[in-house]
């Protein structure tokens, strides 16, 4: 081995990242041997991130970042869908080398290279700060196996945000030491393409850090630096443009973003909230689904815990220091308990403690400062506070399980409460009579915390695994009948709520789980008075609504009924069934308005919408409103025809379908030959990137009900549909004229030559 090569491997930032895949390998290992390599674990990691992924990467192969995917629930753009969860991840770039179907295989060595990359990139910002790097190594381990991380495996994407939010710090610290405007914007594109939604509370923590730790008296120095640095934020973001743009276009549509109560409403929250923070500052993360107190389950980020140490350093450095660090600390602690203060990480969109990760990362590095230089009496006031507030907390916790607080049960598991609390004393007194007594202290404290790190990220994913809704066999099965399956008709959807079946086979399907389909689909959903924040509409549950929505195929493992193709496994065999339903386009001949079909009881609307297209004044344009006022007759509730079976209106339907229909993801077109004008439904969700055309000729997209409807004279006409994301256009030319200007003064010399 060369010279620079050792040297090279001698490297703290090097170091970290090697010991940190270790760790994670050694965790991995047993499940992807019990695996066959194929790695699950449960919840939103098996019915979102592996088929989302897969998703992603035919949805790119098909059309491009620009192009519309009928995978995602009744179809959404590419990119409105996907960009909260990978398209701007280099990780999931890494993941295009490989076959779409084989994302399941590799998905554990991608884990284990994020854990990695925490490592190398926090360790990068905390070396600036102590004067022995080893600190800063030991600082990453803690850091890529906190509480955070490890109960945030479910989230798989959330884990670029903590790999790269370390270099965002590291820009600023630049910026100010050196003035190196170039790396600090390039940090700031690099956090926003990655992902949009973690980067806006990262530029929130950015402004309380800067005001921490560079505030001064001299307002006008500061004003002025305060506008520089503004600027490279407006520069770096230009940059991420061609994701940024057409997300905010996106997300300001999304009747899920900002969720503000109140000034006075948000000053507090409820107690269980309260006792549920605190579990997590205190102890070792668990896995969300199977909880041991407060709750069963939470589907939120509470995580914080450092292996081994817990909070004792963090709360001995507060006891030693007074400086930048502590008030960063203070000012995070304060706003765990105050919703106001912790909700404006994320502008009041449902924030869940997801900004965790970047106190997390102040917290260790005060650990380690104070780990480098103890000082005995703090650390023994540190340890013992942090031992009184478990301690205090496990009374408080017991007896209001006992007192029966609030009518419910505060303790689940006895067992594993207990564990936790063993692993969170035990590792503090470990951590106390190392650092005080033992001239080995960086030799114990590492072995301590790697190991630590190992067993409870080894733990996180048993529970997972173990608390998985569907077992890992009849998971794999569905897996492998998604990459055989394809549906005859393309002008019909898989009625089938599973993302994993849909986006595996590439078909379009009635995908149930994702927080990022497209805004319409959300006012089709409201017609039934439906709203989730993370569930589609259940279509199977309405009389008529899977008819209406094309739902004709689906999977069986009883071939009872109309069977049209047979998927053997080593479970059992599954097929392919068809049943009546409406093409995806057909013909409708009456109008209801939303303000008649809203007096139906909720179960008859959808059998409503296969007798008449509904139109609504607020979704619409007068003159659009007027014309098919003018050209359909209305029907009234109570004139809707409830003797005609669901099954005679899908026959009237198939009869009026549109002919030749192909889709893709650049959109869709057909053929029709009706013998007048006529008004064609399609059951696809509108947004402002379709355009349509007849004979070539650009024709209005009349919107019904979020889907989409337009008119077609009589005679044989071709009709096309072409989607291009809205805002992407302008997003990628302020990205190249951002990247243009950047690459321009990053290769300019001090000489004026490039």
């Amino acid at each position: 081995m060369s010279t620079k090569i050792k040297d090279f491997f001698k490297k703290d930032f090097v170091k970290s990242g090697i010991i940190c895949f270790i760790i994670a390998f050694l965790s991995f290992l047993p499940f992807v041997i019990k695996g066959e390599g194929f790695f699950v674990l449960t919840n939103d990691f098996n019915d979102q991130q592996i088929p989302f992924t897969i998703g992603l990467h035919n949805a790119l192969l098909d059309s491009g970042i620009s192009g519309f995917s009928w995978d995602i629930d009744l179809g959404t753009s590419t990119m409105d869908g996907f960009s909260f969860y990978e398209l701007g991840s280099p990780f999931f770039w890494l993941s295009m080398l490989f076959p779409a179907n084989a994302f399941p295989y590799i998905v554990a060595w991608i884990f284990m290279l994020k854990f990695s990359f925490a490592g190398v990139f926090s360790c990068l910002y905390l070396r600036r700060f102590v004067n022995d790097s080893k600190w800063a190594v030991l600082g990453s381990v803690l850091y890529a196996f906190c509480g955070y991380s490890l109960v945030n495996m479910v989230y798989y994407h959330f884990h670029e945000a903590i790999c790269f939010f370390p270099l965002l710090l590291i820009g600023l610290e630049r910026y100010k030491e050196k003035k190196d405007y170039k790396f600090f914007v390039f940090t700031i594109f690099l956090n926003c393409i990655v992902n949009y939604f973690f980067f806006v509370g990262e530029v929130v923590f950015l402004v309380i850090y800067y005001i921490c730790r560079f505030g001064s008296r001299d307002i006008k120095a500061m004003a002025m630096d305060a506008i520089k640095c503004v600027g490279c934020g407006i520069f770096g973001v230009g940059m991420a443009a061609i994701i940024f743009v057409p997300n905010i276009i996106f997300v300001s549509g999304n009747p899920r973003t900002g969720n503000f109560k109140g000034f006075l409403s948000m000053l507090t929250t409820d107690l269980s909230e309260y006792m549920y923070i605190i579990r997590n500052l205190l102890l070792p993360g668990e896995p969300m689904t199977v909880m041991s107190s407060i709750y069963e389950t939470r589907f939120s980020s509470h995580g914080f815990y450092f292996p081994m140490i817990g909070l004792g350093m963090v709360i001995a450095y507060l006891i030693k220091k007074r400086d930048w660090l502590s008030k960063i600390i203070i000012c995070c602690a304060v706003a765990c308990f105050i919703p106001l203060l912790s909700d404006l990480f994320y502008l009041y969109s449902a924030a869940q403690m997801r900004w965790w990760y970047m106190f997390a990362l102040m917290a260790v590095l005060a650990s380690i400062r104070m780990l480098e230089e103890p000082d005995a009496k703090a650390v023994k006031l540190g340890t013992g506070i942090y031992i009184c507030f478990i301690a205090i907390f496990i009374a408080v916790l017991f007896a209001f399980n006992a007192g029966q607080v609030g009518d419910r049960v505060w303790i689940n598991s006895y067992i594993k409460l207990f564990a936790w609390i063993t692993i969170a004393v035990g590792g503090a007194i470990l951590t106390a009579i190392f650092v005080i007594n033992d001239s080995q202290v960086y030799k114990r404290m590492f072995a301590g915390t790697s190991a630590c790190a190992l067993v409870l990220l080894a733990s996180v994913m048993f529970f997972y695994r173990g608390s998985a809704w569907m077992g890992y066999q009849a998971y794999k099965q569905r897996f492998l009948v998604g990459t055989q399956l394809e549906l005859p008709n393309n002008q019909y959807r898989l009625n089938d709520t599973m993302n994993l079946i849909s986006m595996t086979a590439h078909v379009a399907g009635f995908t149930n789980q994702s927080s990022t389909d497209t805004n319409s689909i959300r006012d089709f959903e409201d017609l039934f008075d439906y709203y989730s924040q993370e569930s589609a509409m259940p279509k199977n549950e309405i009389p008529g609504l899977a008819e209406l929505l094309a739902g004709k195929y689906y999977l069986s493992f009883d071939p009872t009924g109309t069977c049209i193709a047979e998927y053997p496994t080593n479970l059992e065999t599954m097929y392919l069934m068809e049943r009546g339903a409406c093409p995806i386009g057909f013909a409708a001949d009456s109008y209801i308005t939303e303000e008649e079909l809203r007096r139906l009881d909720v179960n008859q609307r959808a059998i409503a919408l296969l007798d008449s297209v509904v139109i609504s004044e607020d979704e619409v344009s007068k003159e659009q409103y007027a014309q098919v006022a003018g050209d359909l007759p209305e029907k009234k509730a109570e004139n809707i025809d409830f003797e005609t079976s669901v099954n005679d209106y899908v026959v009237e339907h198939t009869y009026g379908a549109v002919l030749g229909f192909e889709k893709d993801g650049h959109g869709m077109k057909c053929v029709t030959g009706y013998d007048k004008d006529t008004y064609v439904y399609f059951s696809v969700p509108y947004d402002a990137g379709w355009t349509a055309t007849v004979d070539g000729q650009e024709t209005d997209i009349i919107v019904s009900g979020g889907m989409m409807l337009i008119k077609v004279p009589a005679g044989e006409h071709k009709v096309v549909f072409d989607y291009v994301t809205p805002g992407l256009r302008a997003g990628e030319a302020i990205s190249a004229v951002c990247w243009i200007i950047f690459l321009f003064f990053t290769l300019h010399k001090r000489n004026g030559k490039i």
